[in-house]
């Protein structure tokens, strides 16, 4: 897989597996999940799907962001970035959060009832971001779930190893 890697050396295990993107984050995978790179727009997106019978698809895309002069440094453009990614004027968003995790990096959530092509989906997002080098480093999750398994006691079970994967995130 192109710009993935998982360098725990024990393959997947009942912890899962360290999945490491585009030089910019790495976290733990859940044991079991598929993983693949598909193309958005001419950008990798790194795809992960859990083994069946659960449903989903989480993706992760990462970007690097050096502040323009005006923009206040990196502090102020990842803050910048956290509050545009939680959609604040998207009436279809809610459950938005920013928070500062004890190491500085930002962590940023928002929920998203869609309706793609015919089809109702839960999007839970997340965007975790931190200052490397002189730039924003950001990790940016959504997990795409049909919206008649959400609330499923199984799919919250999933959602909550995906949350605390992604809370712990690390940016490189």
């Amino acid at each position: 897989m192109n710009g993935e890697h998982s360098d725990n050396g024990r393959g997947d295990d009942s912890d899962g597996r360290i999945i490491g993107w585009n030089d910019t984050v790495r976290f733990r995978l859940p044991s079991g999940w598929a993983a693949e790179v598909e193309e958005h727009e001419g950008q990798p997106v790194a795809t992960f799907r859990p083994p069946p019978p659960a449903g989903g698809t989480l993706r992760l895309v990462t970007d690097r962001v050096t502040p323009k002069p005006e923009a206040g440094g990196v502090a102020a453009t990842l803050r910048e970035m956290a509050l545009r990614f939680v959609r604040p004027q998207d009436q279809r968003a809610g459950d938005r959060t920013v928070e500062t995790r004890a190491d500085g990096a930002l962590v940023a959530q928002a929920v998203m009832m869609t309706d793609e092509d015919g089809r109702a989906e839960t999007h839970y997002l997340w965007l975790v971001g931190a200052e490397r080098d002189g730039q924003a480093a950001v990790a940016m999750f959504s997990y795409a779930l049909p919206a008649i398994l959400d609330g499923d006691e199984s799919c919250a079970a999933m959602l909550g190893r995906i949350d605390a994967a992604i809370q712990t995130a690390e940016l490189l």
